[in-house]
């Protein structure tokens, strides 16, 4: 309904982002999950994904955003998985 308010259907956003229209359906309607569709929605509404999508845990956890800093993240990964148990 939002992105109506704006003059934007889900037909358009599918195409701007080269995904379904079903998809976008999907996940507006909590039926599937792409955090790739929701970060989309959310830019396009200028909202956040907790104003957005509130009742979508997996959308709130925090990722890296850059290649750098998930580089930096899975270092931390290995050395946390290569440490002894005590």
């Amino acid at each position: 309904m939002e992105l109506g308010k704006l003059g934007y259907d889900f037909s358009m956003l599918a195409e701007a982002i080269d995904k379904s229209p079903s998809l976008i359906s999907k996940v507006a309607s909590r039926q599937a999950k792409s955090r790739f569709v929701a970060e989309a929605m959310v830019k396009i509404l200028n909202r956040t994904m907790a104003e957005v999508f509130p009742d979508v845990p997996e959308y709130q956890l925090a990722r890296p955003t850059t290649e750098t800093e998930r580089s930096a993240r899975v270092v931390e990964l290995r050395e946390l998985l290569e440490t002894p148990k005590r």
